[in-house]
């Protein structure tokens, strides 16, 4: 699919990564609806690049049926990007139900309920594209982000189940399988010991450039690539988890499905 003319939703759009996919979808001549918490940092951004602003809290499951209402009231979703997310990093003892309830909640459980409420649409215009925003932490699982890892892991196998539900539908998914582009929320990571350490052992090798980010992200949206792994240097480790799923797809391919299905969300 390409970027030019088509209308992009990105989640968690006020900073960091959703932000910078924001202006270079923008740039590449997508119409921007961007999703954060920060209604005055996303307006502001929506208007700069003529797209629009649409503030919500995500980890509040209940705003997400307005939300999509209200998007798709001002036009189709072509493109769905799962970008927004948190983190908590720390030991795990010490998080509270709070903090594990928003990391699974935000992370996984919130673009798990916009691809069920958008889907519908697409499959009636007989196309669209989901991007899920997962990360290397969701494959090695480091010190410090259990339960961030967790989300993540569980966010790159919903996307396969999904595929794998779709697989005769003109529908595609990108899993973003990332380790580290400079962000805040990568700077409080790397303040917890253990990450530190391994961060400065890697010697920024583990780090990718926001530009080379995007460029990977793009690639794998007109490309239809089922997964991106950034950086190179640690996508062996990303293809390792892929396989069982790409076997369970190759399992299933001309399958028929003889299941009634819904054409309406609940």
């Amino acid at each position: 699919m390409e970027i030019k003319n088509r209308r992009v939703v990105i989640t968690g759009a006020s900073k960091g990564i959703g932000e910078a996919l924001a202006r270079r979808i923008a740039a590449e001549g997508g119409s921007v609806a961007l999703v954060a918490r920060s209604a005055e940092r996303i307006t502001e951004l929506a208007d700069e690049l003529g797209g629009q602003a649409y503030p919500a809290d995500l980890a509040d499951l209940h705003e997400i049926p307005d939300l999509v209402k209200a998007i798709t009231h001002d036009g189709p979703i072509d493109i769905l990007v799962n970008n927004a997310g948190i983190e908590h990093v720390g030991w795990f003892v010490d998080r509270t139900l709070d903090e594990i309830n928003q990391v699974v909640t935000l992370n996984l459980l919130a673009p798990m309920h916009l691809c069920r409420l958008v889907l519908p649409a697409m499959l009636e215009r007989g196309s669209g594209h989901i991007v899920n925003v997962s990360s290397m932490a969701g494959v090695f699982a480091p010190p410090g982000l259990a339960s961030y890892a967790a989300s993540k892991a569980g966010l790159a196998h919903f996307t396969a189940g999904l595929r794998a539900d779709l697989r005769d539908q003109p529908i595609d998914l990108t899993t973003v399988v990332l380790a580290s582009v400079k962000t805040d929320m990568d700077d409080r990571a790397k303040s917890y010991g253990p990450l530190r350490s391994l961060s400065e052992a890697a010697n920024g090798r583990d780090v990718t450039s926001m530009e080379d980010f995007l460029d990977a992200v793009i690639d794998g949206i007109r490309s239809n690539r089922a997964e991106v792994r950034v950086p190179r240097l640690m996508a062996p480790l990303a293809m390792l988890t892929m396989a069982p799923r790409r076997l369970g797809s190759l399992l299933f391919r001309g399958v028929a499905d003889h299941e009634e299905r819904s054409d309406r969300p609940a």
